[in-house]
């Protein structure tokens, strides 16, 4: 019980920085300075920025994420009825889709959703995580480097230039990092399409994700740098349904989560008292002032 629940943040929680991700371009418009509390948070992970693909260093857990995150936005979009019958069951199976990750770090999600044929929009604030990207990218098959645009722009702004555009919207490990959840995740909905979902992976707030998620893993076993996290900055799965229901989407799915350091696995459980992930899609269809 104590390797599978108290271990649920892991060292993972390396996460990307709070902002939005072809294969690289910086805005060219004039953004808003960064405040001192996310510069602080930006800061704290382009230190890891050298690490994030290494799967035997700090980010190992990050990577292991993916062996349950890749399938359930997979599978949400395919239950959407917006994929070619075509193309389900193949190894292509989201071409065609458009999609965005706000706070794409340095693309180990990113990658993973282009090669299943997803053209894929990676924004971060962390400019060190986005040249880690960049170069891993160039490492990788051509096709997919067509597939893979990133950009250092905050999800605000991004939204600005491309409103309702995207097909999903990836909001993983991201949450427990941003202040203002609420413009964060009105700014990503406003980029989805209606019919389009929102996916989101985060840590609960709960007593059990501050002990495990915090005390333990930072202070104790040592698997995340000291102050990678805040237990005031966790959020609820109820919550989170709670503000996208003020924005016009219906939250589908909530899936709880597991991480057993020993093994270096996710699995999914039946309850959410350390991480989750949520499905919700947009509604159609909101004015926006």
């Amino acid at each position: 019980m104590l390797r599978n629940s108290l271990f649920a943040s892991g060292k993972f929680r390396h996460l990307p920085a709070i902002a939005i991700v072809r294969n690289s371009t910086r805005s060219s418009s004039t953004a808003k300075p960064l405040d001192a509390g996310t510069q602080k948070e930006v800061l704290h992970h382009e230190n890891h920025a050298s690490e994030w693909w290494n799967q035997n260093g700090t980010m190992g857990a990050l990577h292991a994420l993916n062996m349950i995150r890749v399938p359930f936005i997979r599978d949400g979009i395919v239950s959407r009825g917006t994929v070619k019958p075509d193309y389900v069951n193949t190894t292509k199976v989201l071409l065609g889709q458009n999609i965005l990750e706000v706070g794409c770090g340095g693309g180990l999600l990113t990658e993973h959703l282009a090669r299943l044929g997803a053209q894929v929009t990676g924004i971060d604030l962390g400019e060190k995580l986005l040249e880690a990207a960049r170069e891993h990218l160039k490492c990788s098959s051509p096709e997919l480097t067509t597939k893979v645009v990133y950009k250092m722009e905050p999800v605000d702004q991004h939204a600005k230039a491309n409103c309702e555009c995207y097909d999903a919207v990836i909001v993983s490990e991201v949450l427990e990092h941003v202040n203002d959840k609420v413009a964060l995740l009105e700014a990503s909905v406003r980029t989805l399409k209606p019919g389009g979902s929102i996916f989101i992976t985060t840590l609960n707030k709960t007593l059990p994700s501050w002990f495990g998620g915090v005390i333990l893993s930072e202070y104790v076993l040592n698997l995340v740098p000291k102050g990678t996290h805040h237990w005031d900055k966790m959020i609820s799965p109820l919550d989170v349904q709670r503000i996208l229901d003020t924005m016009n989407c219906q939250t589908v799915l909530v899936n709880g989560s597991t991480y057993d350091f020993w093994s270096n696995t996710w699995r999914w459980i039946n309850n959410n008292q350390m991480c989750y992930a949520l499905q919700a899609v947009k509604q159609p269809h909101r004015e926006y002032n």
